[in-house]
């Protein structure tokens, strides 16, 4: 079974809330004009129309938890939200099915579990499963050129990285397979720790990453923290994040939109935070005096 999410958006906002229930970790979206009104149009392109007046938003998501936490960014910006859980009809097979193999950089490559990699060449084999993160999307492909070339830097035996909003694990995996010595992930989801781990195991690092649905509160900060989830969650958890990096630790945040960094940046006054961009999105990194 999985979720469904639906809500009706008002003109402009519709695009942008695609890419924000996409990086909630919806599997799939469908849009459908809900008739009457004006449609809204691009200055200097008078005869096509861009956006319809409201626009009815369907999005599925693999868990309860997921959708939740997807409405709960977006209440506020839409009308008539709700959930209902739908019948499977193999969208998820079939995604599988058509991934491939991709590089991330020239030294990181993400495969499918059913596909070898080439010897010597570095790799992520993922079952995505039920949770959000196989690297296709930019906010991830953002993390995981940031821990490719900081690891490349500093990676060690004893350092110690948090994957805050681990989804499928796929970036505590790809800084350990980069030479990270622990891992943590943090999901409020149960089936995004379950798919972390089963990740974990088939990558070899399974008995150096662990997996929980909150921080715990009294070990010692991280080297490394990258949280990859959405402004307003990042907000939210701005002080725990801060509190979890250690003295010169490196902090990395994405699921950020340009208008958002801002609001971002000042949520974080402890880091001198610098831009990334990929596709529209932003990641923010910085290290702590």
């Amino acid at each position: 079974m999985s979720v469904r999410l639906s809500c009706i958006a008002r003109g402009v906002r519709v695009e942008a809330l695609g890419q924000i229930l996409e990086a909630a970790g919806a599997r799939a979206l469908a849009f459908e004009e809900v008739p009457g009104g004006p449609a809204f149009y691009d200055e200097g392109l008078a005869c096509e129309p861009r956006y319809w007046p409201r626009t009815r938003i369907a999005a599925f998501f693999a868990s309860e938890a997921q959708a939740r936490f997807a409405q709960e960014i977006i209440a506020g910006e839409v009308e008539a939200p709700c959930r209902e859980p739908v019948v499977d009809e193999g969208w998820e097979a079939l995604t599988a099915r058509d991934w491939q193999a991709f590089p991330i950089t020239e030294g990181l490559w993400i495969y499918p579990n059913d596909e070898p990699a080439p010897p010597g060449r570095l790799a992520v084999h993922l079952d995505p499963g039920l949770a959000f993160g196989t690297g296709t999307h930019p906010t991830t492909r953002l993390c995981l050129r940031w821990l490719y070339e900081t690891l490349r830097e500093q990676a060690h035996p004893g350092l110690e990285v948090l994957d805050f909003g681990c989804g499928s694990g796929i970036l505590a995996i790809a800084a350990l397979r980069l030479g990270a010595g622990a891992a943590w992930g943090v999901d409020i989801d149960p089936l995004a720790l379950t798919a972390t781990w089963e990740n974990a195991q088939r990558n070899g690092v399974g008995d150096r990453l662990r997996a929980a649905t909150e921080l715990a509160r009294d070990r010692h900060p991280y080297d490394l923290v990258v949280a990859n989830i959405l402004a307003g969650p990042l907000i939210a958890h701005a002080p725990a994040l801060m509190r979890a990096t250690a003295a010169c630790g490196r902090l990395a945040l994405s699921g950020i939109l340009p208008d958002q960094v801002p609001a971002v940046v000042q949520a974080f006054p402890e880091f001198a935070l610098t831009p990334c961009e990929d596709e529209g999105w932003v990641l923010l990194h910085g290290r702590r005096p």
